[in-house]
């Protein structure tokens, strides 16, 4: 009886609120800003990395520049499930997942203070399949558990940036951004599940990839205090989405409108994120970043941490740091290191199973060398170690713990990036 209470509780409860997730996003973009520990809003490498982190870097880059890159990763999301002595364990399935991304940056008057950029850049997103599984409380058959749980989300950045050397030591810039998002789960956490009329709770489908598009802005200034060092800072709007949309059917087998259409509608918005830091070049050969950042995920209407709903995400920082050393002329071997805070909450973390963003600490690490005068080649690998998070499951009446429930999540990542770089 406790296993059942235990396990219907979360569901209800689950069924509840919303399922907003954009706290899965990816540290940089690209090869050579992966490899330098997603560091650099005041010091200028590639287009993607400008165009991602501070437009006002477009300007900084002499010439115009193009680059192309596709980045491959594999997470290992598992986690455990406790009801009483009901308990069992389960692994996600792992997928290879591919992102590819484009930037292009180059300056557009005679004077070459004023820079134009554009790109399609992977930004963030998640992807979680566990299969059904009557050994686990959480993956037994509907209405007991979730049966087969799966969650997929895109998140693509658009940006059209401009930038301006208002003076030989500041430059500033701005991006509009326009985002486009797609999103599958089955069943969907975040829906109004069908009540049987015994009151089991049924959570419907949401496996079809449908779209939804949203939009935002940045601002971002360097300014270069000496030779050596400069000084950086962006800020990026809160991004509204439009809703995302299905085409479902009733889930619950017991009544006779099992099967007929239903829609179903919600809303994943984007955060406010502000990145500060510095670059320093102590000698010709290497150049070194350091960056904060925090991303707000506290405020996001519905999972924040002052939002009426139970998963509650909290606000986080990053500390990102890494260094770039041109061996000579045509070479260079990058690396880095970044911390970022999990917006999971411990005691809520039975609420993020499909957004199992567990993971703090990134190990980085890269090279690139020109192959010709106007085109570079350069790689980037991460490695990111498992970390866990525990919690209870919690009563939607109250709020309060389930004695004798526990869920552990865990997740890791290893990703694995290339890029071709031409500058003409």
């Amino acid at each position: 009886m406790l296993v059942r209470t235990a396990v219907v509780a979360l569901l209800l409860t689950l069924s509840a609120i919303p399922a907003r997730a954009q706290g899965f996003e990816l540290p940089g973009v690209g090869p050579v800003n992966n490899s330098m520990g997603a560091a650099g809003v005041a010091l200028p490498t590639d287009s993607q990395a400008a165009l991602n982190t501070n437009p006002a870097l477009i300007a900084k880059v002499p010439g115009n520049q193009i680059t192309f890159s596709t980045e491959f990763f594999k997470d290992g999301a598992h986690f455990d499930a406790r009801a009483g002595n009901f308990t069992g364990g389960s692994d996600g399935t792992i997928a290879m997942a591919v992102i590819p991304s484009f930037g292009w940056m180059g300056h557009v008057t005679p004077s070459g203070k004023i820079a134009l950029g554009f790109g399609l850049l992977g930004v963030a997103g998640f992807r979680t399949d566990f299969a059904q599984d009557s050994s686990n409380p959480l993956l037994a058959p509907q209405p007991n558990g979730y049966g087969r749980f799966y969650t997929d989300l895109q998140i693509a950045k658009i940006p059209f940036a401009l930038a301006a050397q208002v003076s030989p030591k500041l430059a500033v810039g701005l991006s509009l951004n326009l985002y486009r998002g797609v999103l599958a789960a089955s069943p969907l956490p975040g829906s109004i599940p069908d009540i049987s009329r015994s009151g089991q709770a049924f959570i419907p489908s949401a496996a079809n990839q449908v779209p939804a598009f949203g939009f935002g802005v940045q601002l971002g200034a360097v300014y270069d205090v000496s030779p050596m060092l400069s000084v950086g800072a962006s800020y990026t709007t809160p991004q509204k989405f439009q809703d995302y949309k299905w085409n479902s059917a009733n889930a619950d087998v017991s009544s006779p409108n099992f099967g007929l259409n239903r829609q179903i509608t919600f809303t994943l918005d984007g955060p406010q994120t502000v990145t500060f830091g510095v670059g320093l070049k102590p000698s010709s050969h290497l150049r070194i970043g350091i960056d904060g950042r925090h991303v707000k995920m506290g405020s996001v209407t519905g999972i924040g941490e002052d939002a009426d709903s139970l998963i509650r995400w909290r606000s986080v920082w990053s500390v990102l740091m890494g260094g770039e050393y041109w061996v000579n002329d045509r070479t260079a071997i990058r690396a880095g290191f970044s911390y970022l805070q999990t917006p999971i909450v411990a005691d809520r973390v039975s609420f993020s199973l499909g957004t199992p963003s567990t993971f703090q600490k990134h190990f980085t690490i890269g090279a690139g060398t020109m192959v010709a005068p106007h085109l570079g080649f350069d790689l980037g690998f991460y490695f990111v170690p498992r970390e866990s998070i525990d919690g209870p499951i919690l009563s939607p009446a109250d709020g309060n713990a389930i004695p004798g429930t526990a869920v552990t999540l865990s997740n890791k990542l290893t990703s694995f990036q290339f890029g071709l770089n031409f500058k003409f």
